[in-house]
């Protein structure tokens, strides 16, 4: 029978691959492929999580998700100090990539997203087990180190699936929240990343620039691509992120206007669009849409809100960074190995905390229990980063997109 990469498999996990590899991804893929060089997990939040992921419970653990890849490898960390037989849901353009790496995922127990698949039901079954069962509600990497984006209730209905299948068993939503930062001033190696990009889409050279002035030069200019890559009909605007807000908005309104108008907030706008465009299936027209709505995505994850303050952490120009080569540099073998493995410009230290568990009662409200795990998820993430202070603001670098500065080069 050929090999369908939409075919759902139930996970077979192999208690000994898992441990086996436990120790490989702790010791050589984190801190020297991923240049994860430490890992801060205190003691209380490690037995935190030990207490209700066991038998006798059903857990569905909720970390943030600002990475690809480098979040995947803590979440094995986490399981190899918490629970090695945890199940963890990943993409099946991953598990279903090839049939040799299928085998490979299914007996590292993961559950493959297939549309339509029977990944719910195992999960259900595993976390009732006992294990622990961990997905990212946000769906997908954000790349965004401080804030929370929306969640998918995928989480809390299973937990609230499996409260009902076992009324005796206390069953838990548990939040996770990580925060990846820089041991040192890395500002050679921001530039450099910024000399790829410039080179890559064919900008002016910004070397003879501080970081501060060169990322601002550099931001202005990907817009003014993008603009003119997707012939935007967008007004000029008085300030950076006002020109790149009327820039998405014209975007989505070509997207709506050719896929048909879509309501809510704009995740769940843009989820509509996707789903519109997908069913078109190859053609040459949804490909370009397609591309038109990742640029879209990644516009609307660097807004005002969250970068338009005084100055910026190292952390925060790095990972919009890193958001503009994926989008933007896609060609040749080493883009596209940076594509599947997006390693950090420099070395980190990775700051994981586990807050209070949310425990999942009978006839419990799946809209409350979301808002209230965001909440958790985002109120933990800006106590970290309280703590977290000291260390990142003396690298923080003054921010010349601000409304006082001109919006395009």
């Amino acid at each position: 029978m050929a090999f369908d990469p939409l075919a759902y498999r139930d996970p077979i996990p192999s208690p000994f691959l898992i441990r086996a590899l436990g120790p490989v991804v702790r010791g050589l893929v984190l801190p020297h492929l991923l240049r994860v060089r430490a890992i801060d997990f205190p003691d209380e939040d490690v037995a935190r999580l030990r207490a209700v992921v066991r038998p006798g419970t059903a857990a569905f653990l909720g970390p943030n998700h600002p990475e690809f890849m480098t979040d995947w490898m803590i979440d094995k960390e986490v399981s190899r100090r918490v629970s090695p037989l945890m199940a963890h849901w990943a993409s099946y353009e991953v598990v279903n990539i090839h049939p040799v790496a299928q085998a490979l995922w299914l007996r590292n127990n993961l559950v493959a997203n297939a549309p339509g698949g029977g990944g719910r039901a195992y999960s259900i079954r595993w976390a009732l087990a006992g294990h622990g069962v961990l997905l990212h509600p946000e769906g997908t990497p954000t790349w965004q180190g401080d804030a929370i984006g929306p969640l998918v209730p995928g989480i809390v209905e299973m937990a609230l699936e499996a409260r009902l299948a076992r009324p005796d068993l206390p069953v838990y939503v548990v939040p996770l929240v990580w925060k990846l930062v820089f041991t040192r001033d890395v500002g050679r190696e921001l530039g450099g990343e910024m000399a790829r990009i410039e080179r890559g889409i064919g900008l002016a050279d910004g070397g003879g620039l501080d970081v501060a002035a060169r990322f601002a030069q550099l931001q202005r200019g990907i817009l003014a691509r993008s603009r003119e890559r997707f012939e935007s009909d967008a007004a000029d605007a008085p300030d950076f992120f006002a020109a790149q807000a009327a820039h998405a908005q014209a975007l989505l309104a070509r997207l709506e206007a050719k896929h048909g108008r879509t309501e809510g907030t704009l995740p769940r706008r843009l989820h509509a669009l996707r789903r519109a465009i997908l069913a078109k299936g190859g053609a040459d027209d949804a490909r370009a849409d397609r591309r038109m709505l990742l640029e879209v995505e990644r516009l609307s994850r660097f807004t005002r809100a969250g970068y338009g303050g005084a100055t910026l952490t190292q952390e925060q120009i790095a990972e919009s960074l890193k958001q503009a080569r994926l989008a933007f540099l896609t060609r040749g073998f080493a883009n596209g190995l940076h594509g599947v493995l997006p390693v950090a410009v420099a070395a980190r230290i990775a700051h994981i905390r586990a807050p209070e568990p949310i425990a999942v009662h009978a006839g419990g409200e799946k809209a409350g229990l979301l808002d209230l795990l965001r909440a958790r998820l985002q109120g933990t993430l800006d106590s970290l980063n309280g703590e977290l202070a000291p260390d990142v603001d003396r690298f923080r670098r003054p921010n010349l997109l601000q409304a006082d500065q001109p919006s395009l080069a």
